[in-house]
């Protein structure tokens, strides 16, 4: 067995983009030199996660994350340093044409996991259940059902939709043939023990809809009925290692890219509802697992597009359940919203599958209401407005919406519906509005130190911080102090250049200093066994043999600074003096507190003693250069 070589990995690492590799987990904008979103990692607002193409390095000024396009995988999708190159390497259409021993001592690698032995076992079914329906008299049942709610065997094969017959052990059994761990496969939910501690299936005589994370793995299943009313319509898996509803949403994965590439998100209620719609060519369709959308799925959304379209059920749970979602969506979040409302109160299944794609297309496209529309409409339910009192409280409501609105546009637009449908002056409902208008902030205001104070990050030039669309970028706080500063840029100039490490070096020892902060520290002593190795300057390389993330995460901040790239080496004395100052400023501060000390505890020896140690070290401090 080998291991891959070290050109292998720099081959496949060169062959793939890493914005387009994050760009299918995070809604990117170029702003500048890099690309910019909301940070996959921790839950925000204002972007603060940066991508390099120049560098093919990615960065959060927020929590701080950092490093190359495997590291990124690692984090993201949970992979071993040797997933992560497999995974690249099939992005690159690359072959491995190496063996992987489990035991491979590259760098991040892991045994396989006991979650993914759990996702492995549900494919093993998935394939099964699919055959079962596809192939088998048993399924022909459950086949002709589907066949006859109008959906064809491309779209069975597609989504590998299959079949759990009614007998308690068809997977067990299955799996047991196959030497599956039982115990395992009853933990992931697919199989139940019984009081008696016999195993059996946990779905039967159902219609199995395979449900696959966010980054298309399968972790579960929906079973619906089709023949019996006993039990619930759709059994879902239980909350397991692997499978959490909450941060699941049906079809995510395989709509990512059409998101993105419509830059939008179309949410339906059931998975009927999804297949259809892919069928009518609107793959960007997702749906959650029979709950309400939760604050998991809004930051699942968040980093694919800033728009959503609701298609609920016409009917009163699906009209409250949009508005429940939209509130959660435009108002909590920001997100643009529209709203979908089909004719008659059909859903989306029956509506493509009776009136056809076209109808749809044409309702999605040309008849999509604002949340602002949809919200003035939603008003009106349980309001009898021939009644006075209730025209005047949907007026006062209808009203605090529209005040909300930023534009002026919009505010007339509204404003002339209402006076329109209920013959009142626009004078009238302008004088009203003034009452209810809401004084928001701008919404690029920044807080902390003013954006002139980080020209070394890429996109701070004095100019005010970069605005585009909804985004504004998020500053870092604080303002690093002289001797940080130094610490910064000479590790950056060794990461960057083998013989400015060299030359640093040389002058670190002659001044007898060193790094202060742990992690720059750290940082430099891998970066001496680095170039000891005869390895050249190559940070995304050295991020491959780091296995202590904080110091990724710093290679990916230095790797971020824009520095004066045309620097002698007196400019390399200046920033080690720096060091050497900042490090005997901090040893007077010991000294005068030790000195503070002695004094009132009256050991006037020691005071007089720190005293005079305290007036050279302040000499010498004079004396080394600024």
């Amino acid at each position: 067995m080998q291991r891959i070589p070290e050109e292998k990995i720099d081959e496949i690492r060169s062959q793939v983009d890493i914005v387009d590799v994050v760009g299918n987990y995070v809604q990117l904008k170029k702003q500048g030199r890099n690309y910019t979103g909301l940070c996959p990692f921790h839950g925000e607002k204002t972007p603060s996660f940066s991508v390099s193409p120049e560098k093919q390095i990615f960065h959060c000024f927020g929590c701080g994350k950092g490093g190359n396009v495997f590291s990124f995988l690692m984090q993201i999708d949970g992979l071993s340093f040797v997933e992560s190159v497999k995974k690249v390497a099939d992005l690159a259409h690359i072959p491995l044409d190496v063996a992987i021993s489990q035991g491979d001592s590259s760098p991040g690698n892991k045994p396989d996991s006991q979650e993914s032995k759990m996702i492995e076992i549900h494919q093993l079914a998935s394939k099964l259940y699919h055959y079962l329906l596809m192939e088998t008299e048993e399924g022909q049942e459950a086949l002709q059902y589907l066949l006859d709610r109008g959906m064809s065997e491309q779209e069975l094969d597609h989504f590998e939709i299959g079949f759990a017959p009614a007998h308690a052990s068809t997977v067990t059994t299955f799996l047991k043939k196959r030497e599956v761990d039982l115990a395992l496969a009853v933990e992931s939910g697919l199989l139940t023990e019984r009081d008696d501690g016999e195993v059996v299936d946990r779905f039967r005589n159902r219609i199995m809809f395979p449900i696959k994370n966010d980054r298309g793995q399968l972790v579960g299943f929906s079973g619906r009925l089709f023949n019996q009313e006993d039990g619930p319509k759709y059994l879902n898996s239980p909350e397991t290692p692997i499978f959490n509803k909450r941060n699941i949403l049906y079809h995510f994965s395989d709509a990512r890219q059409e998101i993105r590439k419509k830059e939008e998100i179309l949410l339906l209620e059931g998975y009927m509802d999804v297949i259809s719609s892919v069928s009518a060519t609107f793959s960007n369709g997702v749906a959650s697992m029979g709950t309400s959308l939760t604050e998991e799925h809004v930051q699942m959304i968040r980093r694919v597009t800033n728009r959503a379209i609701i298609c609920y059920d016409g009917d009163r749970a699906g009209i409250e359940a949009s508005f429940k979602a939209g509130t959660m969506l435009a108002e909590q979040h920001r997100l643009e919203v529209f709203v979908l409302q089909l004719p008659n109160g059909k859903d989306p299944d029956d509506f493509i599958r009776s009136e056809g794609a076209e109808k749809f297309a044409e309702i999605y496209t040309h008849q999509r209401l604002t949340w602002t529309a949809f919200k003035l409409q939603f008003f009106k339910r349980n309001r009898n407005l021939q009644n006075e009192t209730d025209k005047i409280a949907y007026l006062g409501e209808a009203l605090a919406e529209i005040g909300k609105l930023d534009q002026a546009v919009e505010r007339e637009l509204y404003l002339k519906q209402l006076g329109s449908e209920f013959d009142l002056s626009m004078e009238a409902l302008k004088q009203q509005l003034q009452q209810t208008v809401v004084v928001k902030p701008k919404p690029h205001d920044y807080g902390g130190p003013p954006p002139e104070s980080y020209g070394e990050y890429p996109g701070y030039e004095g100019d005010g911080g970069p605005v585009y669309e909804q985004f504004s970028f998020a500053q870092p706080s604080g303002v690093p102090s002289a001797g940080l500063t130094s610490e910064k840029r000479l590790l950056k100039y060794m990461l960057e250049d083998r013989d400015a490490f060299i030359q640093i070096r040389n002058l670190l020892e002659e001044h007898q200093t060193d790094f202060y902060h742990d992690n720059y520290k750290a940082l430099y002593t891998h970066l001496i066994g680095f170039y000891a190795s005869g390895n050249d300057a190559n940070p995304l390389a050295l991020m491959d043999q780091l296995k202590d993330d904080m110091a990724r995460n710093l290679v990916s901040e230095l790797e971020m600074m824009t520095v004066n790239t045309d620097v002698s080496i007196e400019e390399y004395q200046d920033y080690v003096q720096s060091l050497t100052k900042s490090s005997i400023e901090r040893d007077i501060k010991e000294k005068e507190q030790a000195l503070l000390t002695a004094t009132q505890q009256g050991d006037i020896p020691a005071a007089l003693e720190l005293a005079r140690t305290i007036t050279t070290m302040r000499a010498t401090m004079k004396n080394t250069p600024n």
